[in-house]
């Protein structure tokens, strides 16, 4: 359950994939202008809008089509799990239900895999390297790209700094080397 974890563990998920995370009823419409306009200056879609309820809604109940009829089904559950649940049920659910990578889904099974532990033993840096996973689990995950599992570790830190979570000594201080060895279970 969420009051299990550290508390960096949902501040980070939330800083890297939903900042507004709490300010928003599960669409962020902010967000949704912001992605808009970026696309229609760069000429083609450059990142996604899907808040964490969105995310969780196509996890749960649709499939991973790219379809408009598909992104509006979303929106709606995803107006729907906010009317029916708090945020941090929301957040729990996130947690419990997304792909890590290597057939890792949820973030108890996620830190058992890269990190042989428990998800409620977790480091700040390695929460952060889970948070960072979540934007691509095969290629952003411990197991794969060290390089890039290293890069998206920094953006996470500074993600979390930035909003408040943590200092940016602390940031500093949390990286850890995504690529030493684990002996796992």
């Amino acid at each position: 359950s969420l009051h299990e974890l550290p508390y960096f563990v949902p501040a980070a998920v939330i800083a890297i994939e939903d900042r507004r995370f709490n300010d928003h009823f599960g669409i962020d419409v902010l967000g949704l202008v912001s992605v808009a306009l970026e696309s229609l200056q760069a000429g083609e879609v450059t990142r996604g809008a899907s808040t964490i309820t969105q995310q969780l809604a196509k996890n749960l109940f649709l499939t991973p089509d790219q379809t408009l009829q598909r992104k509006v089904q979303e929106a709606l559950l995803a107006i729907w799990l906010e009317q029916n649940y708090s945020k941090d049920e929301i957040l729990e659910l996130y947690l419990n239900r997304m792909f890590f990578g290597h057939n890792s889904y949820g973030v108890e099974a996620a830190a058992q895999t890269y990190f042989g532990k428990s998800a409620r033993n977790l480091s700040l840096g390695e929460a952060a390297i889970l948070a960072g996973s979540l934007q691509a689990p095969s290629r952003l995950n411990p197991k794969s790209d060290p390089g890039a599992v290293k890069a998206r570790q920094t953006l996470v830190l500074q993600a979390m700094a930035k909003a408040g979570y943590i200092t940016d000594a602390e940031a500093g201080a949390a990286t850890i080397d995504p690529n030493q060895s684990i002996r796992t279970k």
